[in-house]
């Protein structure tokens, strides 16, 4: 139904995780994208992120019909230096000496191949948005410092799921992070240790205290982070940690964070310590029908070329939920890509060819 060139697909695939990519690090990954559709009518603009920049790509179409948003991020976590694709009848791995890179390579190479067979073909389409942001993989900062009312779209279809290409996110958590940091009392640990207050010990019954992993079906809490004392010698007075709770309720998510906050404080108090508590919300939580407009568009666009969706929740967050928030209604898709993280990633070829498919035939269908 489309005429997707496979090897090429594999061949921008394969470049672009070739390129290093680590958070603020995206610039050649970015000017790669340019280049790609320099011969293409399509424009490209870059806006400043902190030391990066987020791309945005956007190609005129018929006036009569939508515009039409699709997003995947440039950065990737490391190791992703020298990465050295295997390529295959079937699949494209990590060599296992770093992670691949199909989070969210893959999603480029799908979205550069659907431009590059519009401008072969002259498929008809309606106005057409693509953005690429930076520094997703540390607290979705790219996405969040881009200019929002700069979108024309108001329906957007982020990549950037894992599993075979079918997938649709409907609901992701809220996720809020906090430290707590507990104040005791130093004194010389052999001649006088009676005298202190030892943060760390309290900071550690604190933690004893708090629920952690999964709590319930939707929510989760991890102390993620810890440090404290200067010395062997010293009975540490200062002590911290950071945490975090996720929950697709909001309610659950700020019952949770009470519960922190109550623990902390009481335990405290009980060793005649203080504490100070700070708290930061990463991202808003987002929860999408079966029956919106973008969800019933992902279905419809996937039955037409033979694939099957499969609705899911997440317990992680993308920029979906940043469009969410800012009043853009997005779904988060899966972009074909396995064992992400790891040094057993790999993306299926058949992925890899049905994401593109996917791209055209969502642009075709609004």
């Amino acid at each position: 139904m489309y005429l997707i060139n496979r090897k090429r697909l594999i061949r921008t695939f394969s470049e672009l995780v070739r390129i290093s990519s680590p958070s603020w690090k995206e610039a050649l990954v970015r000017e790669y994208i340019i280049r790609s559709v320099k011969k293409l009518p399509v424009i490209c603009k870059k806006y400043p992120c902190g030391s990066s920049h987020n791309l945005l790509l956007t190609m005129d179409g018929e006036r009569k019909r939508k515009p039409i948003l699709f997003s995947a991020h440039m950065d990737t976590v490391t190791p992703c230096e020298k990465v050295k694709p295997v390529v295959t009848d079937k699949k494209i791995a990590s060599d296992g000496t770093t992670i691949l890179g199909s989070d969210d390579k893959a999603a480029i190479a799908m979205f550069l191949e659907s431009l590059t067979v519009i401008a072969e073909t002259g498929m008809p389409h309606g106005p057409i948005e693509m953005l690429f942001s930076c520094a997703e993989e540390v607290g979705l900062c790219g996405i969040k410092c881009f200019n929002m009312p700069l979108l024309k779209s108001r329906h957007a279809f982020v990549f950037d799921s894992d599993g075979h290409i079918g997938k649709i996110v409907l609901k992701a958590p809220y996720h809020s992070t906090m430290k707590i940091s507990v104040i005791g009392k130093a004194a010389h640990a052999g001649m006088e240790p009676e005298k202190g207050i030892n943060a760390i010990k309290v900071l550690s019954e604190i933690i004893m205290r708090l629920p952690s992993g999964r709590i319930d079906h939707e929510t989760t809490l991890n102390v993620g982070t810890i440090a404290g004392g200067r010395a062997t010698n010293i009975v540490a007075e200062e002590a911290y940690c950071v945490l975090e709770v996720r929950s697709i309720d909001r309610k659950k998510l700020m019952l949770n964070e009470a519960l922190v906050r109550e623990t902390a404080r009481e335990t405290a108090a009980r060793f005649s310590a203080r504490c100070t508590i700070t708290r930061s919300l990463e991202y808003s939580g987002f929860s999408i029908s079966q029956d919106d407009p973008v969800v019933r568009a992902a279905v419809g666009a996937m039955r037409r070329i033979g694939i099957t969706h499969q609705f899911e929740i997440s317990g992680g967050g993308s920029d979906t939920n940043i469009f969410n928030k800012a009043g853009i209604r997005a779904v988060n898709l899966s972009a074909g890509m396995q064992s992400v993280h790891t040094g057993r990633e790999y993306i299926l070829i058949r992925d890899l060819v049905d994401g593109a498919r996917l791209v055209l035939s969502i642009i075709d269908l609004i």
